[in-house]
């Protein structure tokens, strides 16, 4: 990118600063609307007070990252590459880093990364217990054991070969 390129200066919910192209700061859909609402924008530092810096700092890696792949031809090779630095990203996270990312990616809109996240989750809990997804997500269970027993006879098909529960 050429030396005067726009910079725009983000603010984490942890009070870090990260100064960033304009370029990767517009892949973020609530920056980009926050700059269209605000055309006489200050140079102030945007604050975003749902990201983590860890989180900020994931999420423009990868804007980063994805910007330079679309500059780029568009043959399966940088498909290809994509898919493995995707995959890289989200496998050695661990369940509730992964949910503060995807909460954090949804927060600043940038959606292809926001699908990638989730499908990421979806592969997490496909084929897993009910439990096991409770706990993921910290659902309470609201059913009585009495209730619970009862959808377990009548759906028993849906519990069958789930795998075992990993924490």
């Amino acid at each position: 990118m050429a030396a005067n390129t726009i910079k725009i200066t983000l603010r984490s919910s942890d009070n870090q600063e990260f100064e960033v192209d304009e370029a990767v700061a517009m892949e973020f859909g609530t920056i980009k609307t926050f700059f269209d609402d605000n055309l006489d924008a200050s140079i102030e530092p945007i604050p975003l007070p749902n990201v983590s810096s860890k989180c900020l700092s994931t999420i423009i890696k990868y804007c980063k990252f994805h910007l330079g792949l679309r500059s780029r031809d568009h043959s399966s090779l940088v498909a290809d590459e994509a898919k493995a630095y995707d995959d890289e990203l989200v496998d050695p996270l661990d369940n509730e880093s992964l949910i503060e990312l995807a909460l954090a990616t949804h927060y600043l809109d940038v959606k292809d990364m926001l699908d990638m996240i989730n499908q990421g989750i979806a592969d997490r809990i496909k084929n897993k217990s009910v439990e096991y997804v409770r706990k993921l997500f910290g659902i309470e269970n609201d059913y009585t054991p009495e209730e619970e027993a009862e959808m377990r006879a009548q759906y028993e098909w849906a519990f069958e070969g789930v795998d075992p529960d990993e924490d």
